[in-house]
């Protein structure tokens, strides 16, 4: 690390997204809310095949092999001749182009869980593109939650305890006010766990106080993680059209979107106002799809929350994490490697170094997004810059102190040893920038800046950036700095990772263990209120100002956005010295 590429390799891989790698912290992100016995709020966020047929004539228009998905010209109809279509539509009743489904109707809503969106990527399907649910005759009932994708939960020592989900973990959930015709805005959420953890089926996402709070649709989904969702290799390139392999999840994510385009509107919505949001991971996940030609018009807003604009190469992937899996699985030598790969036992594939289980305040990657070609051409932050991206109303922002509960307490020389370690002969130029008498002598306080700088907060200036002089669409950035919460005596309070996401689902019953309880004070429910306000605003014209919540559009010159704390404000730069530093050895 001693030449400025070298310097510059480590900083632009801290920037690019949610980490996996493990971080001198010891800790993870990986925890849902409610995961902690303690009285605080938890970190949130866990930081989040085809066969060679074609597929049903009932699914849209899809080519399994390639994953190339319809950019959304028009719905597909719904109903066809053996799919459900005798069944009589109702109020928990909604024809699909997998079928008809029945919900259930709750106090305000109607929730439909656990429709399939995709034939199960199990067998032979395994490791390929997603292929769109074939349908299915009859009434089938949507109304338990479907099982998380393949993912393991490791104790605070990183060892594994348990293996979690299920491989046929292709669904989908939907949250409607009422079915039937209507025009309200969807919101599609993609969690976070370093695309390694997490599920639609954290309570925290449940999407009912949302829908029915602000009459809106919302809908959850699951996407195939770790190796399942992520793994490259030459052999499952080899049966790609286009030479390419990997980046599976993101394409699970396109079918889902695809689904909603097609299906939305049964649900009361109109399948033209689409809104993307996705936290870590997720946002993430969702930038790399602003950046996709094949996401182009399956969704009309996107929110990037604390997550980066940037993917690796393939050839920085495979050495990073994809290779030395592969030869961990025993399979790289094998006469058929593809086949090989697909009669792993799940427990195998999950348990295999590097696992990429996620750690929020870790400065490597793990699974993710990679520039393949076909589905992500360029880096989402080039394609941007170059306004060859998805042009939309976009939105880009990250909490205060993102990686608070990641990272241990530190003395300052415990502080000064770290970054001396992980940058080398430039820790001095790193810690003249981050001194610890900035932060109290406090060397924990000192860290949480410095990485949540590195890896979040100056990540959203420079996606705005980009977007900002390449769209005429509007761009907005905010801040989230809300830290008024409720805690134990002598607890350090602070914005950290998926904080936000509390006060966006407004789901308090999931913020503690059962059967202790939450109960939100007056600051609680007026940012619950202003954050939920702002969201569907977005969701439905591009704009999430308002009467309570003033958000001009961002303009780069001025490095504007709304700080999002009770009571809120606006502000012209948030850490700005700090991102030009690192700005200056890793531009993007």
């Amino acid at each position: 690390m001693a030449t400025r590429e070298g310097w510059a390799a480590i900083v632009t891989a801290a920037v690019l997204g949610c980490s996996t790698a493990a971080s001198s912290s010891g800790t993870d992100d990986s925890l849902s809310v409610g995961s902690s016995t303690t009285g605080t709020l938890k970190d949130t966020t866990g930081t989040d095949a085809a066969p060679t047929t074609t597929v049903d004539s009932s699914a849209s228009a899809t080519t399994a092999l390639t994953g190339e998905v319809s950019t959304g010209d028009a719905p597909t109809s719904v109903g066809p001749s053996g799919c459900g279509a005798d069944v009589a539509p109702g109020p928990t009743i909604v024809q699909t182009t997998g079928g008809a489904l029945e919900g259930q109707q709750l106090a305000g809503v109607v929730a439909f869980r656990g429709i399939r969106y995709a034939e199960p990527p199990t067998g032979d399907l395994r490791l390929r593109p997603p292929q769109p649910r074939m349908c299915a005759p009859g009434l089938t009932p949507a109304m338990e939650l479907g099982p998380r994708c393949p993912q393991v939960e490791k104790d605070a020592q990183g060892q594994v305890v348990a293996t979690l989900g299920d491989e046929d973990c292709l669904t989908l959930n939907v949250w409607t006010p009422a079915t039937g015709p209507g025009n309200r805005p969807v919101l599609v959420f993609i969690h976070g766990g370093g695309n390694a953890t997490g599920g639609s089926d954290d309570p925290l996402y449940d999407g009912a106080a949302l829908a029915g709070g602000r009459d809106v649709v919302v809908v959850t989904l699951n996407y195939r993680l770790g190796a399942l969702g992520f793994l490259t290799a030459d052999a499952l390139a080899a049966e790609s059209p286009e030479q390419v392999s990997g980046n599976y999840g993101l394409l699970d994510q396109m079918l889902a979107l695809q689904w909603v385009r097609d299906n939305i509107a049964g649900f009361g919505a109109d399948p033209y106002t689409v809104m993307l949001f996705g936290e870590s991971a997720g946002a993430v996940n969702t930038c790399s799809l602003i950046g996709s030609p094949r996401a182009k018009g399956l969704f009309d807003r996107a929110i990037v929350q604390s997550g980066s604009c940037n993917e690796r190469t393939l050839t920085k992937y495979e050495a990073d994490i994809a290779g030395p899996w592969l030869q961990a699985s025993g399979c790289a030598e094998a006469p058929d490697v593809a086949g090989c790969l697909r009669g792993l036992a799940i427990a195998d594939i999950l348990t295999l170094q590097p696992d990429g289980y996620p750690d929020v305040a870790a400065l490597g990657q793990g699974w993710g997004p990679h520039v393949d070609g076909a589905v992500i051409p360029k880096p989402a932050l080039e394609a941007m810059s170059e306004g060859t991206h998805n042009m939309m109303p976009l939105m880009f922002g990250a909490n205060a102190h993102e990686t608070a509960k990641a990272v241990p307490p530190l003395t300052v020389a415990q502080y000064e040893a770290l970054v001396q370690a992980t940058f080398g002969p430039l820790a001095a130029m790193v810690l003249a920038q981050y001194p610890a008498a900035d932060y109290g002598d406090d060397g924990q306080a000192a860290y949480v800046a410095l990485s949540s700088d590195l890896k979040f907060i100056c990540g959203a200036r420079r996606a705005a950036r980009a977007a900002e002089v390449s769209q005429i669409s509007p761009v907005f950035r905010y801040h989230f700095a809300y830290d008024g919460y409720d805690a134990p005596p002598n607890t350090a309070k602070a914005a950290f990772h998926g904080l936000e996401l509390v006060y966006i689902f407004a789901n308090w019953g999931a913020v503690l263990p059962e059967p202790a309880e939450y109960e939100p004070n007056a600051d609680d429910l007026a940012i619950s209120q202003r954050l939920q306000g702002a969201w569907t605003r977005f969701a439905a014209a591009g704009d999430p100002a308002g009467a309570d919540l003033p958000w001009p559009a961002y303009v780069a010159a001025d490095d504007n956005g709304a700080l999002l704390d009770e009571p809120p404000d606006l502000f012209n730069g948030v850490r700005t010295e700090q991102c030009d530093f690192w700005d200056m050895y890793a531009p993007g």
